[in-house]
């Protein structure tokens, strides 16, 4: 059995795992010990793997106590891949903003990956945020404003992208998507409560006016994006790095198509979108920008 060593990364969430070795089927005192510690620290970083994606999902399904499909959705079967440098590579270039995937979507994307394929230094760090820690340090006074709030995420054929810049990326849809959560959310496993809004997902807070609404995303993004309590992955080949999909937002910085290969396999478990909510999106930078 592996002898798993912990260390913290940010004083409230992530951690590096060291002395894992992937083994099929994994150990299962092993899973244990990494299931304690993802619901904990949300974050977890294994350097130096030789893993294929069979394993990568492994690990994914493994850290919420669930088994692999015999036979996985059309939509996770395909490859899945954010490159600057691999045809049909997602997020090509430029820099993305806070966000969890599929905010938009009816039901929670709760786990994801990153498996370092190739690597050249130097490459945009992965940024990650904790919206638990950010809510166990808000203000008494403030979390009573949020109580029986309301916000809609999702895009309107693209993003709202807020706090963006000429590097930042957008995703293009044919469609519309969009869902309405409570400001505070429940984790639904763990049972922790979150500061559930972000810079590239959030559409509105309901029930504000127009001014209202930009104030106090704003006030609140001020409380999520503090610099000191962000943790940046700076990647290599080899990396794995799994999240939790509902407690943590995470970003990317500025990647360039001639800069250094950065590709990176993603893998997430299970695939929750329904049939009707998969879309292909078009990547580009923003309009007139």
């Amino acid at each position: 059995m592996s002898q798993l060593k912990l260390r913290a990364l940010t004083p409230a969430f992530g951690a590096e795992v060291e002395g894992f070795e992937p083994s099929s089927p994994l150990d299962e005192e092993v899973l244990a010990q990494l299931r304690a510690a993802f619901d904990e620290r949300s974050v977890l970083v294994f350097r130096n793997l030789d893993i294929e994606e069979d394993m990568q999902r492994s690990i994914v399904y493994g850290l919420i106590g669930e088994e692999v499909p015999v036979e996985l959705a059309a939509a996770e079967k395909r490859p899945r891949v954010v490159s600057n440098k691999m045809e049909h590579g997602a997020a090509p270039y430029g820099r993305l903003l806070f966000h969890c995937d599929n905010m938009w979507a009816r039901r929670f994307e709760r786990i994801l990956s990153l498996y370092g394929v190739q690597v050249e230094p130097p490459s945009a760090p992965t940024t990650f945020v904790s919206m638990g820690e950010t809510w166990d340090r808000l203000p008494e006074e403030f979390r009573a404003r949020l109580e029986g709030l309301e916000a809609r995420h999702g895009f309107e054929h693209k993003y709202p992208n807020r706090g963006g810049d000429q590097d930042v990326i957008d995703a293009y849809y044919d469609t519309s998507r969009s869902t309405v959560r409570p400001v505070i959310v429940r984790h639904p496993r763990t049972g922790r409560m979150l500061l559930y809004v972000s810079q590239q997902a959030t559409i509105e807070i309901l029930g504000l006016s127009s001014e209202e609404n930009e104030a106090l995303l704003a006030e609140l993004f001020s409380y999520l994006y503090e610099p000191s309590t962000i943790l940046a992955h700076e990647w290599r080949t080899g990396d794995l790095v799994v999240w939790d999909n509902i407690t943590t937002q995470h970003g990317r910085g500025t990647v360039t198509l001639d800069g250094p290969e950065r590709t990176l396999r993603k893998v997430g478990g299970p695939f929750n979108l329904d049939p009707d909510e998969v879309n292909i999106p078009v990547f580009q930078k923003a309009a007139g920008k």
